[in-house]
């Protein structure tokens, strides 16, 4: 997928910020998402675009090597290889809800759930070398996917690695 095909995918302008993006993705992912009688095939690529688009619009983290991370986002290193940590946090992303979007490639992963406080969210980790072979990081970026308040990324991260509630 490049830029062009994302953006109109989520019907955005060139121009579109971090903010539009997320907003048009909420939108459309509520209609599309198979939970609601969506189609599976739509939903995934909804969900491509905005994957893609996170880390590339104007305004938002360009780049999870190169940024600096923004108010919701937070890091966690963890000494092993990326190819390891993508694969635990797979498993444990199923644990915590739905798998919904995976890039192997691009060490993507995103995770649909219902917080305890009933808010529906989507965390996304995005899993990159860090500065040994030995070493990755991992950005974590959560979102509601309604007008409600996601509970503290912290606590879900906590929760999905079994050391606290979400």
């Amino acid at each position: 997928m490049n830029r062009d095909t994302a953006l109109k995918t989520l019907g955005l302008k060139h121009d579109a910020h971090k903010d539009d993006i997320s907003a048009a993705y909420r939108k459309l992912i509520r209609k599309a998402h198979p939970d609601v009688g969506g189609d599976t095939a739509v939903a995934a690529r909804i969900t491509e675009a905005y994957a893609w688009l996170q880390h590339s619009a104007p305004g938002s983290v360009a780049s999870p090597r190169t940024s600096k991370a923004a108010p919701s986002d937070e890091r966690l290193v963890l000494l092993l290889p990326p190819g390891d940590v993508f694969a635990r946090l797979c498993e444990l992303g199923q644990r915590l809800g739905e798998l919904s979007y995976l890039d192997p490639q691009a060490g993507i992963m995103q995770v649909t759930f219902t917080a305890l406080n009933s808010v529906p969210c989507q965390l996304m980790a995005t899993v990159v070398a860090g500065s040994n072979p030995e070493e990755s990081q991992v950005e974590f970026t959560l979102e509601a996917l309604t007008n409600a308040v996601a509970p503290p990324i912290a606590a879900v991260v906590s929760h999905m690695f079994g050391t606290g509630q979400s």
